[in-house]
């Protein structure tokens, strides 16, 4: 088989072993980063909560002291009612009570409001401390699996590796882009075998030529149709990494 064809047929051999790896971790990495984000957003959303809160009794706490200022006055106005002598007076002080009473009713919805949303707000913190909780037992169990499929892979993954770079070096980088190019659009698959003259990763028929070419196995060969490496997998595979 010509050298770069047989090369290719071994780092294709390598790459599907790499994935087999890969694979055996499922989707445990995106596990990890899915739950440890989910925790994140759960913080953050208790920090807003807790500052809204913050300010809602800051809200409270200025409006009790507003209620205490208007209340004073309502008072006092009440008590020049029974003084005044003249009708533009008796108006400008119920003008006034009546502002009073106003200031006082708003002040004492804003505070009712104020201490509903933050009973609200209190359980939904207490809701997200659970969510944190669970996420976060899921989180290590995700972990501990994880951590334990790379210690089972390790070595063979490091191994595979070393193997590949090898390989690699030994292929012209034209046809090593190739490859890669057609792996990444082929999902992972850049070199077949010819199956009944038939491209063995489309399943199209190759036309003679090269047919005659790929069963000579002397000459690089791609598929007209998918662009894959074709070779003939008559034989045994000689020629070094």
């Amino acid at each position: 088989m010509h050298e770069t064809m047989e090369r290719l047929v071994k780092l294709q051999s390598v790459d599907y072993q790499l994935k087999s790896i890969k694979e055996k971790m499922g989707n445990l990495p995106e596990t990890v980063l899915a739950l440890e984000s989910r925790i994140k957003e759960e913080e953050e959303k208790k920090v807003q909560e807790s500052e809204r809160m913050n300010q809602n009794q800051a809200g409270v706490t200025k409006n009790q002291g507003k209620i205490k200022e208007y209340r004073a006055k309502l008072e006092k106005y009440q008590e020049q009612l029974y003084l005044v002598t003249t009708n533009r007076e008796y108006d400008a002080l119920t003008a006034e009570i009546d502002y009073a009473k106003k200031e006082i009713e708003e002040a004492e919805t804003q505070i009712h409001e104020a201490r509903e949303e933050n009973q609200e707000l209190e359980e939904s913190i207490k809701h997200s401390d659970e969510n944190i909780e669970m996420l976060k037992v899921d989180l290590e169990k995700a972990k501990k699996n994880l951590e334990k499929t790379i210690q089972e892979t390790r070595d063979e993954k490091e191994r595979l590796e070393k193997e590949r770079q090898e390989i690699t070096k030994k292929i012209p980088r034209n046809i090593l882009n190739v490859y890669e190019r057609v792996r990444k659009a082929r999902r992972g698959v850049a070199v077949v075998p010819i199956i009944r003259d038939a491209c063995g990763g489309c399943n199209n028929k190759v036309i003679p030529q090269k047919r005659v070419d790929i069963y000579k196995r002397n000459k690089i060969v791609t598929c007209d149709i998918c662009g894959r490496f074709i070779y003939s997998d008559e034989g045994n595979l000689t020629v070094d990494k």
